[in-house]
């Protein structure tokens, strides 16, 4: 499917993504406790600015998270028997990861696509709320991508993503 280099690419690509973006949020907090405090001004929209970021952040670190399978699963049983529960367990929960990705595609999908075209912004920076739900929607068409791909390598017993 893909090679173990582009797998490395990829998943650095939006963990890398992902930083930038919490580190983007936690250095507007940071700049608007700082001017606060010392000018009396503060960062405009600081508020939004923060959870888009924050909440990009998260969602584009979804795609990795389904993609190397580090979803919770019943370590009881994996560790009293390793060789009888570690793959059944890790197809059961790529299985539900998957359900879990669609659903949250298919709902965000549904809403982006009766917003296209509306005139709402968010409130502080104007930005069209149909480009907001574009990127989150294509975000979670990643990781809906990334959980089918962890399906296919939990069926084919590949350790790593």
């Amino acid at each position: 499917m893909i090679n173990g280099k582009y797998k490395k690419r990829i998943s650095n690509t939006f963990l890398a993504a992902a930083a930038s973006c919490f580190l983007f949020g936690a250095g507007v907090t940071v700049t608007d406790v700082i001017l606060r405090a010392v000018a009396g001004m503060n960062v405009p929209a600081a508020i939004e600015l923060t959870s888009l970021s924050i909440g990009l952040g998260a969602l584009l670190s979804m795609p990795v998270c389904y993609a190397k399978r580090t979803h919770v699963t019943a370590k009881l049983l994996s560790e009293l028997s390793p060789n009888r529960f570690t793959r059944p367990l890790g197809v059961v929960g790529s299985i539900a990861s998957l359900i879990f990705a669609g659903l949250l595609f298919w709902i965000l999908a549904e809403n982006t696509l009766s917003k296209l075209g509306s005139p709402e912004t968010t409130a502080d920076l104007g930005v069209p709320v149909s480009m907001a739900l574009m990127v989150v929607t294509l975000t979670l068409l990643a990781a809906l991508v990334a959980a089918l791909a962890a399906v296919w390598f939990s069926v084919k017993n590949e350790k790593d993503w």
